[in-house]
């Protein structure tokens, strides 16, 4: 739909005789049924091919072609707006789920050397601090200030998380984008 085509017969679903579970199986090119819509069209061919070499450049490929998913999963953007930025005020630890909706401190549970045992839910962290963002930050100044110190954060924070990925590598000759990372 996104560049104004609507596909059928792209896959047929065969059921696992143990587990009674369809599983989806691709059918070749060939056989596909493709229906040109342009009046459903929401994105240019420029920008469609643009989104398509990026997805490229950023997938990471193993040796032997196959896409490395536990990687990709392991790279991913935090799930909550404060993931990795709420501190402990007696320790300096940081502050974790410690249920569904609650969050604490980390040492305190993990290694018991710290003796904060205050938590709080989630939503109400962001409710209180968005709020304070509201109210008290009307100061452009200050705003500015905070958008810099919040910026550099979660860059530094970035930058840790890449320590983890492995250095690129340039692909073979062919292959759509100019890197890669070096699985070996």
């Amino acid at each position: 739909m996104y560049v104004g085509k609507i596909v059928w017969n792209r896959q047929r679903f065969l059921k696992d005789p143990d587990t009674g579970k369809r599983q989806a199986r691709p059918n070749p090119e060939s056989e596909w049924i493709v229906q040109e819509v342009p009046e459903l069209r929401i994105l240019s061919d420029e920008l469609w091919h643009a989104a398509k070499v990026r997805q490229a450049e950023n997938t990471i490929v193993r040796d032997d072609g196959s896409v490395d998913v536990g990687l990709i999963n392991r790279c991913r953007r935090p799930k909550y707006l404060f993931s990795g930025l709420t501190k402990c005020a007696c320790c300096g630890g940081g502050y974790s789920a410690i249920s569904q909706t609650h969050i604490g401190c980390s040492t305190a549970r993990n290694k018991g050397t710290c003796d904060n045992r205050v938590n709080i839910r989630g939503d109400e962290l962001e409710a209180r601090v968005l709020n304070a963002l509201k109210t008290r930050l009307v100061d452009p100044s200050l705003f500015a200030r905070f958008c810099q110190t919040f910026t550099q954060e979660m860059n530094r924070l970035r930058m840790e998380g890449r320590g983890i990925l492995p250095p690129l590598r340039p692909r073979s000759k062919g292959s759509i984008g100019s890197w890669r990372p070096c699985l070996t």
